[in-house]
């Protein structure tokens, strides 16, 4: 009787986390679990909220997650639509709030402002 060789794989198959060497050198968005899965971690209209709970799981399992959330939370909470390291918008304004910070980049109106 033949053995299935697959049934016996073990974890090497699962990404291993990155250095923080790679991390510098490349930048954390080149280890994101969301990368090319945009349609995954957005709304795909106005008050769309299915989304969440599968972004969620994404996040979850993301090794550049800690970088990802510094990233969001240098934005304005209200410009971040989907989810960012596994928080929603309003999550991300609260952490704001909850650390005494606020953004530290313009807002979309800002930046597009005397453009259109």
């Amino acid at each position: 009787m033949e053995s299935n060789n697959e049934n016996n794989l073990t974890d090497t198959n699962q990404p291993s986390a990155p250095s923080e060497e790679d991390i510098q050198r490349l930048g954390w968005m080149a280890f994101a679990n969301c990368k090319n899965r945009t349609t995954e971690m957005f709304p795909q209209s106005h008050k769309d909220i299915s989304y969440i709970l599968n972004a969620r799981a994404i996040c979850s399992a993301c090794f550049v997650k800690k970088q990802c959330l510094e990233y969001a939370l240098e934005f304005p909470a209200a410009d971040m639509h989907g989810v960012w390291a596994g928080y929603t918008s309003r999550q991300l304004a609260a952490e704001q709030k909850r650390r005494g910070i606020g953004p530290i980049r313009p807002t979309l109106a800002q930046m597009w402002g005397d453009k259109y």
